[in-house]
């Protein structure tokens, strides 16, 4: 049971996420929301030190820049352009272009780290960018050769490309350190970057008159999309491994979101949205796809 629910369960918090992010951007901007956001989760990741223990905090010197890193890229640059974005495109377009994250990952993994991909993973990196395309473009043609494209689309490509770093940098430090730790220290150095970048944005005294909704949804942000849903998806990975965790997960999502999406806003799922969608969901498969080896002996 629990190899569908972890994953079921990661994918319905982060989902939420999407929809909780877009009310927030009627009141405060990227910078102070996503501040707004991990402060809360750190809270609640300091909460579970009392399981974990001191040693959970245990960072060495060397990898002092590289957990800065992790704050910078996963915590403020990612989060910064994901809210900025979804001022200007539909919310199940975020969420569509998101599913794209483990493919590039993969790729500037083979690229950086030197992680070998088969001819069958490269087929779906092709597939997953026509998708892509497919998206930004609206299926226009003169769209692309133009370079014409939806400007929430590209911040949210900026977005995934912060998250590529970020999950980079984890896959360099995961045989020194539990997932928990990362993430804490990410949310920490995140949190300590934005005391300084959210006040240049608007002033903090500001947050005192956001809307009900705006609060709530920064605190299911907080708690349900930064703390367990985090929690969920490292548990999922001891559960079933990285490759399916991110697999379903990214699969999911893009799912959940536009139901969500035409629930809350109206936006309609469209079929431009729908072929991007399984373009990008097939190349993602086709990307995470680890092809067997044969038992010894066997030919």
């Amino acid at each position: 049971m629990n190899r569908v629910l972890l994953p079921l369960m990661t994918s319905a918090l982060f989902s939420g996420s999407y929809i909780a992010g877009k009310y927030t951007t009627l009141d405060l901007g990227p910078l102070t929301t996503t501040l707004l956001r991990y402060f809360i989760a750190l809270l609640f990741l300091s909460s579970l030190l009392l399981h974990y223990k001191g040693s959970a905090l245990d960072l060495r010197r060397r990898d002092i820049v590289p957990a800065l890193l992790l704050g910078l890229f996963g915590i403020v640059g990612y989060h910064y352009f994901f809210f900025l974005s979804l001022r200007y495109t539909e919310v199940a377009n975020t969420a569509i272009i998101n599913a794209l994250s483990p493919v590039l990952t993969s790729v500037a993994a083979a690229i950086v780290i030197k992680e070998r991909l088969s001819r069958g993973n490269y087929a779906g990196v092709l597939v997953a960018f026509l998708g892509v395309l497919i998206l930004l473009s609206r299926g226009d043609i003169d769209t692309i050769l133009a370079f014409r494209f939806n400007k929430g689309d590209l911040l949210m490509l900026l977005s995934v490309v912060c998250w590529v770093v970020y999950a980079l940098l984890i896959r360099t430090m995961l045989d020194r350190y539990s997932g928990f730790t990362l993430t804490f220290y990410a949310t920490l150095f995140g949190v300590l970057m934005l005391l300084f970048l959210a006040p240049q944005e608007a002033p903090l005294g500001e947050i005192q008159k956001i809307s009900r909704a705006s609060l709530l949804s920064v605190i299911y942000m907080g708690i349900c999309g930064s703390g367990l849903g985090y929690l969920l998806y490292n548990l999922s990975i001891r559960e079933i491994g990285p490759t399916r965790t991110s697999s379903f997960v990214y699969s999911v999502i893009p799912l959940i979101v536009a139901v969500l999406a035409l629930l809350f806003f109206q936006q309609p799922i469209t079929l431009i949205m729908i072929v991007s969608m399984v373009l990008i969901l097939v190349g993602l498969q086709m990307m995470l796809a680890v092809k067997r080896q044969p038992p010894k002996g066997e030919k």
